[in-house]
């Protein structure tokens, strides 16, 4: 028979997912959200990186049941609804940059330089090595600041203009987005030829992104014009 043989494991919980789906089809059928998906197969037992995919096809194969669509639609909503709140809210402005063999810094406004260093051995993002990975993981990191200057601004929502120097770092990848989800943060992003944080890259020794006031990255539309060149 032509095909890679599957192993046992995996039939079994192909098996498993098709047969819960079947006994439990009124009730996953009536669930309005993906969120509410989730949380029944956690509940369930099939929140796991084996069950949980195959349980999202055998969703849409028995019920017509797209767990995908439901999400992206949510997620959707969530920043339309993120975007509203920071449309009258503060403007926050960073640079970065980052090294791909290994290191990264976050300036403000006016260049001084809000963290730097080097990455993480655990960082989920960088990859040793990759340039657009790591310009990636620091904007994350750029993200995450400005949530927490939000906190500190004590307001629902802000904006975050981010400068980058990698034109394939985009406010639609997915890692940005969840991070802009998390942090109630509405981001665009602008790609330029340099900024201030590219000399912290090569700088040595680090600075934690708690040694600074983060209410310095706020700035006015008449302020933000490029004072981190």
């Amino acid at each position: 028979m032509p095909g890679r043989k599957r192993g046992t494991a995996g039939v079994h919980d192909w098996e498993k997912a098709k047969a819960a789906v079947l006994e439990h089809r009124d009730t996953l059928a009536a669930f309005e959200d993906h969120a509410s998906i989730y949380a029944w197969a956690k509940e369930n037992g099939f929140a796991t990186k084996s069950l949980f995919p195959k349980l999202k096809i055998e969703l849409h194969k028995q019920l017509d049941v797209d767990y995908e669509a439901m999400r992206e639609a949510a997620y959707a909503l969530r920043r339309e609804q993120i975007a509203a709140a920071a449309a009258d809210g503060p403007l926050i402005e960073i640079y970065t940059a980052a090294d791909g063999q290994g290191s990264f810094a976050v300036c403000g406004p006016d260049g001084a330089v809000v963290a730097y260093g080097s990455f993480h051995s655990d960082d989920r993002v960088f990859i040793e090595g990759d340039q657009t990975s790591a310009d990636l993981s620091t904007a994350e990191f750029a993200v995450f600041i400005a949530g927490q200057a939000r906190e500190e601004l004590d307001v629902e929502a802000v904006r975050l203009r981010l400068h980058v120097l990698n034109h394939e770092v985009s406010a639609d990848d997915p890692v940005l987005a969840r991070a802009a989800m998390r942090a109630r943060v509405d981001l665009s992003i602008e790609v330029s030829h340099s900024n201030a944080a590219l000399e912290w890259t090569q700088e040595p020794g680090y600075k934690q992104w708690r040694e600074t006031n983060l209410v310095t990255l706020v700035v006015t539309e008449e302020m933000a014009t490029g004072g981190g060149q």
